[in-house]
């Protein structure tokens, strides 16, 4: 079986899909965040839940959900605030936005007798715990998760694959590394083997998108950019 592993879309609708059309792959695991910053948030979460049988809920998808604070990092937070009021709730309908109710805070599941715990940001804060090695190796290390053979998490917006057993598949939306090229992972269950990945895909739809959406704050715009070329 091979798994696809994204998260962080990030309503980049144009490279979640491209993403999805560039792999041949049994199922697609999506460990959270959706929404906000992105052009086209009601698209994104329609293909998911079309889609994938495992979404996972980010803190943008609960903050979308429930008009509350998302707790990003200080370096986001202004954007994130400016795109979920302007972009976010502009465009999704509050249908919409009630379909961020399916995505779950954590999902355990078992794929060819391989046990996997799948959550958002930390096993610990599956909302807004940010795991980098430090407190990977606390995780890696715990008895509670002794029983999962894989541990899967987005958030940070980095790739991570922590003593081969802790996996972070990078952003297929919104890349934070200086590389504009969006990531995923595709995990083989048969030779577990774990393989990451960068493509191309049509930005500058993307990018047309988000200048169309803010042609009247110009400055965001070019705040964001950055992530997207």
């Amino acid at each position: 079986m091979k798994l696809l592993i994204i998260s962080d879309a990030h309503a980049n609708y144009e490279a979640m899909v491209t993403a999805c059309e560039k792999e041949k792959y049994d199922e697609m695991i999506f460990l959270g965040d959706a929404v906000d910053y992105g052009p086209q948030p009601a698209e994104t979460v329609d293909f998911l839940l079309e889609n994938s049988k495992y979404n996972l809920m980010g803190n943008h998808d609960y903050a979308v959900l429930t008009d509350t604070d998302c707790h990003c990092s200080p370096a986001m937070h202004d954007l994130s605030e400016f795109t979920r009021q302007n972009i976010s709730y502009r465009l999704m309908s509050k249908e919409d936005v009630q379909k961020l109710n399916n995505f779950k805070t954590e999902i355990k599941a078992d794929f060819d007798n391989i046990t996997v715990y799948m959550t958002h940001a930390s096993p610990y804060n599956n909302m807004y715990g940010y795991l980098f090695s430090t407190e990977a190796e606390m995780v890696y290390r715990d008895e509670k998760f002794k029983e999962y053979s894989y541990i899967m998490i987005g958030h940070t917006h980095y790739p991570m694959y922590y003593k081969g057993r802790i996996v972070n598949p990078g952003s297929v939306g919104q890349p934070r590394d200086g590389n504009w090229m969006p990531q995923y992972a595709i995990f083989d269950t048969d030779s577990r083997d774990m393989t990451f990945k960068r493509f191309r895909y049509d930005n500058e739809k993307t990018l047309k998108l988000l200048k169309e959406l803010l042609q009247d704050n110009n400055s965001v715009y070019e705040q964001l950019k950055k992530y997207y070329s």
